[in-house]
């Protein structure tokens, strides 16, 4: 495992965001011949909901908890409609070569009070263990204290590389990494770095979902972070920034510092 890397593909990545079920099946694909060049990296996908899971989710207003039984209804679509978007995930891997198997995290996890308390990881094992990319993602799961909620890609991946001891987790995102914002003239300069402190003070304009947002996604990553995992956020869009990432070479991107 000393050399395993988590990758989280955001869901601004893999889908449009502004369209419901949209899958980016050209980028996926990319992204596919991607991770087959990184070769034998042991390596561990996780992806976000994108426009499968976060309408869904926010109409029913599922990261509240069980209130009424209408949410009964959201819950239950929100897994298909993640399980639909893992298949594709998971497909697009196959497609190039790669042994990947889709595992959504509706069945791998149990929260309590949105934090994950029971983990089903011998499925992941087993598959690390014959080379097959473990392929699991944000999802409505069970939780003890709220009946339900949402378990977001980078509560998984941030977990996944702590537990199973990561070399290195990799965020592709829909934008070069983390900016500095000037508050007066709305210049934004790309950190290379960044560390915590400086993390608190920035100004995060980015649209929130049921997730968080940016500013949530840095923030978890620094758990990560803190337990000695490389975290690096780079540009998913960008042809090459995945593969040199996952490689722990020197790419375009924001990396954080402890």
């Amino acid at each position: 495992m000393s050399d395993l890397v988590v990758l989280k593909l955001g869901g601004s990545v893999i889908t449009d965001k502004s369209t419901p079920l949209s899958f980016r099946g050209e980028v996926m694909a990319r992204i596919g011949r991607e991770i087959a060049r990184c070769w034998p990296t042991p390596l561990v996908v996780v992806h976000g909901g994108g426009s499968y899971g976060h309408p869904i989710a926010k109409e029913y207003s599922l990261d509240t908890g069980f209130r009424e039984q209408r949410q009964l209804e959201g819950f239950v679509k929100t897994i298909q409609s993640m399980r639909m978007l893992n298949k594709l995930v998971t497909e697009s891997l196959i497609e190039v070569g790669i042994g990947a198997l889709g595992m959504p995290a509706s069945l791998l996890f149990i929260t309590n009070r949105d934090q994950i308390e029971t983990a089903h990881l011998d499925i992941i094992f087993s598959s690390l263990d014959l080379g097959v990319i473990p392929v699991t993602c944000g999802d409505a799961v069970f939780d003890r204290s709220k009946r339900f909620t949402i378990l977001s890609g980078d509560s998984i991946a941030v977990y996944l590389a702590k537990t199973l001891k990561a070399r290195r987790l990799v965020f592709a995102v829909d934008v070069d990494g983390v900016y500095h914002i000037d508050r007066q003239t709305g210049r934004r300069t790309l950190l290379e770095s960044l560390t915590y402190r400086r993390h608190e003070t920035l100004l995060y304009r980015d649209v929130e979902d049921v997730t968080g947002g940016m500013f949530e996604k840095v923030e978890t990553a620094f758990e990560a972070s803190r337990a000695g995992v490389e975290v690096v956020l780079v540009n998913g869009l960008v042809e090459g920034r995945v593969e040199e990432a996952v490689k722990g070479g020197k790419v375009i991107g924001t990396r954080l510092v402890s």
